[in-house]
């Protein structure tokens, strides 16, 4: 028989039932507990931490590099982590941890009674309909537990962490523990505390975060690996609207514009490598120096300041020259290459090295090249192919649409579009103009060469390098060919060697035979014939013009009259340490040494005979700014200011001159002097040339001694690159001359020491010049070595191309 209305009294009076059954064993819990508290209390007392050391609690700290001009460039670490003070945090991010982690921590004293027993009774519910309980643990709780304790699940655990959030309290207002609360846990992808994911997620400080911003960024503390827009966007986005709800909740907010907030998607920047190709290979310079004498644990975790001695405008400079440079002299030669990876035919692990979505659509992949949002131009992305026809083609170069034309295709040796590219290729483009607001961007093709290089550039008045690229591409290859790549000289060599001939007896109108000879090798009896480049001879020469137009037999010829034995230890004297063995062929550059070596050698001319030694980190600081090292400067009067002007006069002529080497840079309009230099088989490429107050050099070549290919010398494959960075140089030189008023402005000039003379010679002759003299020319001397006679026409017809309009000759 049924009873009406029985069945829901029967249910209600089971749930009344089992609710009071709750509260009487909760009340009878909490009666156990109580009585058990203070024996649990003196079990683990003894081994309390001591709230005190959290003061003197390390977090692992970002190193910090800083440029010359003092401004922050580079971090190390270990952790992405930047400490900011609780002022810096903004409003809406504040409100929205509180909201959501603990919305009673302005007002309990570490431990919220209420929130526990809320817990309690939540996870009874939670844990009968089969779902996972949460925490009750406060915000002073939850640091304590990080900081002090284990994170094992124990009685004895959760009795600790109650007691170190009391002490903590007691010790530090609520703002100091919120502040540690958002500089200390990790919250995804190597980000530790707010301001290093505020920087990840969006590219801004953590101040200047807004309210959706504040939401994600609050929602991700309760699970970093489970939150995360990279890897999980559909939950975290979840969990950033429930974050908008609980600030609705809590009064933060009010309803409409919390409905609002909720609306708007979520928009994180890509995820981005660690690694910029910006300055990478200096600032690899200066993490080894770090790492071999602070040791990992001071690189990564003890927030050093390391002040460097880089110039960041001059890096950037010195980077467009080497990487255009590279792609202009190759791509001229050997066309284009069907060797671009694809993304629709790759492989799941070639796919996945070159994109950082391999799931997305073609039109959505984000390349790991691409560390920024930003296109500027004239320089130089990869892109993927969208579509290509014969005239037009279509690629994705970062958020940008770029389209392109078959104009400017001659460099590839094809006529249409469509036979170089396929759609899902990934090539390189150069940005021709940018309109951010369409995101579409103009480009023209471009390649990434096989050939690779090397530029340093430094300050000869304190030896500081103000710039370093060792290649082409950091990502692509660590192996810095500035530093670590010791490679045949070429004629880049011979400076050193002359210098060494103007002390032992020699001026720069000395005449030296031009012409055919053997040696015979003193260690091993072998003959030995050097050649010309040109394979030509020119009789009788001056030493500037055997410098200038790089005559081979010449530079034999001297160096054979002070001995290989004395221009090794020149070349040791300019800072070459590199293995050198008194040969001969030394004169033709045939000893290994590396591209710095050769730059800081050369910085002793405009510096009149004192070289510094080359040096990148000016200071280093611990993380309170208590300097912990500063630079030995370290100089060396090398030869004297006179000698060092004469070369210096000698080597403006391989600028300056009709037949110098390095005659293309005379356009620049500039103090300048310098060397070219290339081996046999045109595998290295090199010229090292100097401002009054600037010294730069360029090496090009493969990483195996492979030939560059037919006439790729000094001249034609290191020089422009050269000469592209002291374009740009000079334009801010001038630029800043009429930003400061300067009327008539004069380019700084080499500064000539007292005790020289400038005597009029006939350049052909090296004999005072006439009327009759077709080549005057002012010439610098020692006092007492000028020439003692003038020049007659018989001195005219001992030389064999007097007559003969000079031609400028390719520098070898």
């Amino acid at each position: 028989m049924k009873i009406p209305g029985l069945k829901i009294k029967i249910r209600r009076f089971k749930k009344g039932t089992v609710l009071r059954a709750f509260f009487i064993l909760v009340l009878a819990g909490l009666a156990v507990g109580l009585g058990a508290f203070y024996g649990a209390y003196v079990a683990i007392k003894d081994n309390l931490p001591d709230v005190a050391d959290i003061e003197t609690f390390r977090p692992k700290l970002i190193t910090t590099i800083y440029a010359a001009d003092g401004k922050p460039v580079k971090e190390f670490a270990e952790e992405m982590r930047v400490e900011v003070p609780y002022d810096r945090l903004p409003r809406s991010l504040v409100n929205a941890i509180v909201a959501t982690e603990d919305p009673s921590f302005f007002r309990h004293g570490g431990i919220d009674l209420r929130g526990i027993l809320r817990a309690v009774y939540a996870d009874v519910f939670k844990v009968l309909g089969g779902r996972r309980p949460e925490g009750g643990s406060t915000i002073t709780q939850q640091l304590a537990r990080d900081i002090f304790l284990h994170r094992e699940v124990s009685l004895r655990r959760k009795l600790k962490e109650l007691w170190v959030a009391r002490e903590i309290e007691k010790l530090y207002p609520k703002e100091k523990i919120l502040e540690l609360y958002c500089n200390h846990f990790l919250l995804g992808h190597g980000a530790h505390g707010v301001q290093a994911v505020a920087n990840l997620y969006f590219g801004k400080d953590v101040k200047d975060l807004d309210l959706v911003e504040s939401a994600l960024i609050a929602g991700v503390f309760r699970g970093p690996s489970l939150y995360s827009p990279y890897t999980n966007a559909r939950l975290t986005l979840s969990r950033r609207n429930h974050v908008l709800n609980r600030m609705v909740a809590e009064g933060y907010l009010g309803k409409a514009e919390g409905e609002a907030a909720k609306r708007l998607p979520m928009s994180v920047l890509p995820l981005r490598r660690s690694s910029a190709e910006f300055g990478a290979y200096f600032f690899e310079e200066v993490r080894r120096y770090l790492e071999k004498n602070y040791g990992v644990e001071g690189l990564y975790r003890a927030g050093l300041k390391v002040y460097t001695t880089l110039d960041p405008t001059l890096q950037r400079y010195a980077e467009r020259a080497l990487r255009s440079g590279l792609r202009r002299t190759e791509n001229g030669l050997d066309g284009w290459r069907a060797d671009k990876p694809n993304l629709l035919t790759a492989g799941p692990d070639d796919l996945k090295a070159l994109v950082s979505t391999p799931q997305a659509a073609l039109e959505e992949q984000w390349l790991r090249s691409w560390e920024s949002q930003t296109l500027e131009p004239s320089e130089v992305y990869d892109a993927i192919v969208l579509s290509a026809s014969r005239n037009e083609a279509a690629v994705r170069v970062k958020n940008a649409l770029g389209k392109m034309t078959a104009k400017d295709i001659g460099w590839t040796k094809a006529s249409r579009l469509d036979a170089l590219l396929k759609r899902g290729d990934v090539i390189q483009v150069k940005v021709a103009s940018y309109d951010e607001a369409a995101k579409e961007a103009k480009v023209s093709l471009d390649q990434k060469p096989l050939r690779n290089g090397g530029f340093v550039v430094i300050e000869p008045q304190t030896g500081q390098v103000k710039a370093l690229v060792g290649g082409y591409s950091f990502r692509d290859s660590q192996f810095n060919r500035a530093v670590q790549a010791p490679r045949q000289t070429g004629s880049s060599i011979k400076p050193f060697l002359y210098t060494a001939a103007l002390e032992h007896g020699f001026t720069p109108a000395s005449l030296i035979a031009d012409e055919p000879v053997t040696f015979i090798d003193r260690w091993d009896g072998e003959p030995w014939s050097p050649k010309n480049y040109d394979r030509k001879y020119k009789g009788a020469v001056t030493v500037r013009t055997g410098l200038e137009q790089s005559r081979n037999v010449v530079t034999a010829k001297l160096l054979d009259f002070i001995s290989p034995q004395v221009g090794v230890e020149y070349c040791r004297r300019f800072g070459i340490t590199s293995p050198l063995y008194p040969f001969l062929s030394l004169s033709l550059g045939s000893f290994e040494v590396t591209l710095l070596e050769m730059v800081s050698g050369f910085s002793t001319f405009p510096n009149k005979g004192v070289r510094f030694r080359p040096y990148f980190i000016s200071r280093i600081e611990d993380k309170d700014g208590n300097v912990l090292e500063e630079a030995r400067v370290e100089s060396q009067e090398v030869i004297s200011p006179q000698t060092a002007y004469m070369m210096t006069y000698l080597m403006r002529g391989v600028v300056e001159s009709e037949g110098g080497t390095a005659g293309a840079a005379s356009v620049l309009g500039w103090p300048l002097a310098g060397k070219t230099g290339t081996t046999d088989k045109y595998s290295d490429a090199w010229f090292i040339g100097f401002s009054p107050n600037l010294c730069a050099g360029v090496w090009v070549g493969h990483d195996k001694q492979i030939p560059l290919g037919e006439k790729q010398s000094g001249a034609a494959a290191a020089l422009p690159v050269w000469q592209e960075f002291f374009a740009r140089v000079i334009d801010d030189a001038k630029k800043k001359a009429v930003d400061e008023g300067v009327v008539d402005f004069q380019p700084p000039d080499f500064e000539v020491p007292p005790n020289l003379v400038f005597v009029e010679i006939d350049r052909k002759t090296g004999l005072l010049a006439t009327s009759i003299c077709r080549y005057p020319f002012l010439e610098v001397f020692f006092p007492g070595t000028e020439p003692g006679r003038y020049c007659t026409l018989a001195d005219h017809l001992r030389v064999l191309d007097y007559y003969v309009v000079d031609k400028a000759t390719e520098d070898h």
